[in-house]
């Protein structure tokens, strides 16, 4: 998960910084000292999943951030000194709520949160919405962007995804990951052990797929509704 940290406070912004580094499913993005730089990368990086945010500081505060925000899919964790802004924070549906000094534990806690929220929005985003997962794989939570997705493959009580040279080993059955995928309109079963995203195939001839140099055979009672879903002239 990509994530922000905004803090003017030099002390709190590096042991948030440090938790991060300690914590595999983070990557830390981008790291400010105030809310009106915070908000204006924003603007521009759309890759941002979670934002840890101070409250109290100059010019413009963590909870006005919020609300020029308005509707945004970024989990917000607030963390404060102060307990007072509590109330008036979660009206924004922030995820979660710290009150400083922070300790890894509780760090930790707000980042289940922020997972379980993140899956919550990738079962849950409408068919124009859904270009991207949220999969457990290597016990950490990696966001999979859907237009890089070539095929997926079963294996046993696992699915591979692959993504050119990557590949991620995720525990599911097809028809657990197909049930996900279903509003990503490009992606079609072709064969019991594999899923192609019809924008990456190069090729089909006979019973198979061409897709980055692999031959995926099409199951004789897929074809029929492989075929119709596709754009031939």
């Amino acid at each position: 998960m990509n994530c922000m940290i905004v803090d003017d406070e030099d002390i709190s912004r590096k042991v948030v910084e440090h938790f991060v580094e300690k914590t595999d499913s983070l990557t830390l993005k981008h790291l400010c000292d105030n809310a009106i730089d915070a908000i204006n990368i924003l603007k521009k990086d759309k890759s941002v999943d979670v934002l840890f945010l101070d409250v109290e500081m100059p010019e413009m505060t963590g909870l006005e951030l919020v609300a020029a925000l308005k509707s945004t899919s970024i989990c917000i964790v607030l963390i404060t000194s102060k307990m007072e802004y509590a109330v008036e924070a979660f009206e924004y549906n922030v995820t979660d709520y710290i009150i400083k000094p922070i300790n890894y534990p509780r760090f930790l806690k707000a980042v289940a949160r922020v997972e379980e929220q993140l899956q919550g929005q990738s079962q849950d985003v409408s068919d124009t919405e859904l270009s991207a997962l949220f999969v457990k794989t290597d016990y950490k939570i990696v966001k999979i962007e859907l237009e890089e997705v070539s095929y997926i493959e079963a294996l046993s009580d696992y699915v591979i995804i692959y993504c050119g040279d990557k590949k991620y080993v995720v525990h599911s059955t097809m028809k657990g990951i197909e049930k996900k995928l279903a509003p990503a309109k490009n992606f079609l079963r072709v064969h019991r052990s594999y899923i192609v995203n019809k924008q990456q195939i190069a090729s089909i001839q006979d019973l198979y797929v061409e897709i980055g140099g692999k031959s995926i055979p099409i199951g004789r009672s897929y074809k029929n509704n492989f075929i119709k879903n596709l754009n031939i002239l």
